[in-house]
């Protein structure tokens, strides 16, 4: 499902319009919280995070899928079809930083500084983002039986009938934009306690990266795989492991041990959810419900050892 509409005669896609206001949204964001970064420092990023930020995403999609080129299509050279589909949110993250690290060279500015101003409008940023996913195949979830919440929590769902079948799967796209709502008030909230260059950058990290790990377990769409875990899903615990250690900087040997035992076991946990989501290991009756809670569980434990490391040392 692709949804478009005409404009000037010209074939428009709802979900470019989309991701045209997430990129302005970003920029406009960034040009209004940066205001003691370089005057201009907004236009060059948003120049940059563009080209940078789509070649990221496309040159991810195409490694995670390059068989899909070489053995199904038999064409390798379609890796260059940018506009044909096959993008990576992960790529798409990466290609950003990048963007933020020339950007701060040529503008003379600090790295953290760019990407702590960058990071405040970023959830807001995806969310619209993720808005524009349900007029393509994207943030389609996993089918859930029927039960208490799609009677009572339907919006929550999307469902599709077969005669008088009907067939519930979660609206994770929604979810997705939730989320990202969430991100940009909690960022605006406490940022204003990171005194560090680079900090706001690192709780947005934490922040995205904790509720991506299990957002992107719930969904059922695309083929972003490494055995059964999703891509987005493993870029999202680098981002949340990344941002512990950065948030560490300054803590004592003892802390960072302990700190980081609690983040191994919860990435175990987080693989053994796995196991037992994907059908690999039993635990009792089988139950989305519980598995999705325990995880939720173990992602806010995550983001509480990112977070509490952040803020007992970014004050300093």
């Amino acid at each position: 499902m692709d949804t478009t509409f005409s404009i000037f005669g010209l074939t428009a896609h709802a979900y470019g319009l989309c991701a045209a206001i997430a990129a302005a949204v970003l920029i406009i964001g960034m040009k209004l919280a940066g205001k003691k970064l370089p005057e201009g420092t907004a236009s060059v990023f948003g120049v940059l995070g563009m080209v940078l930020g789509i070649a990221g995403a496309r040159l991810m999609y195409c490694v995670c899928n390059v068989s899909t080129f070489t053995e199904t299509f038999e064409n390798a050279w379609l890796m260059l079809n940018f506009f044909d589909g096959g993008l990576s949110l992960p790529g798409l993250i990466a290609g950003l930083i990048a963007a933020a690290a020339i950007t701060a060279r040529v503008m003379k500015a600090r790295f953290g500084d760019v990407l702590d101003a960058a990071s405040i409008p970023a959830g807001l940023s995806l969310a619209a983002l993720r808005f524009g996913e349900q007029f393509t195949d994207l943030g389609i979830g996993k089918v859930v039986e029927e039960g208490f919440f799609t009677q009572n929590l339907p919006w929550l769902f999307s469902f599709s009938r077969m005669g008088v079948s009907v067939e519930y799967r979660m609206n994770v796209w929604g979810y997705e934009v939730f989320a990202g709502v969430v991100i940009f008030v909690l960022m605006l909230l406490f940022t204003r306690c990171l005194v560090r260059s680079g900090d706001k950058a690192v709780l947005f990290a934490a922040l995205f990266g904790a509720s991506q790990i299990l957002l992107e377990s719930m969904r059922d769409d695309g083929h972003m795989l490494l055995i059964f875990l999703r891509v987005g899903q493993l870029g999202a615990a680098a981002l949340v492991m990344l941002a512990l250690g950065l948030a560490l900087r300054g803590a004592s040997l003892r802390e960072k041990w302990i700190r980081w035992m609690v983040m191994i076991l919860c990435a175990v946990m987080i693989v053994l959810l796995e196991f037992s989501l994907d059908g690999r290991l039993t635990v009792g009756t089988p139950s989305l419900g519980r598995d999705y809670g325990v995880m939720a569980a173990v992602c806010a434990v995550m983001l509480l050892n990112d977070c509490t490391a952040l803020f007992g040392h970014g004050k300093r």
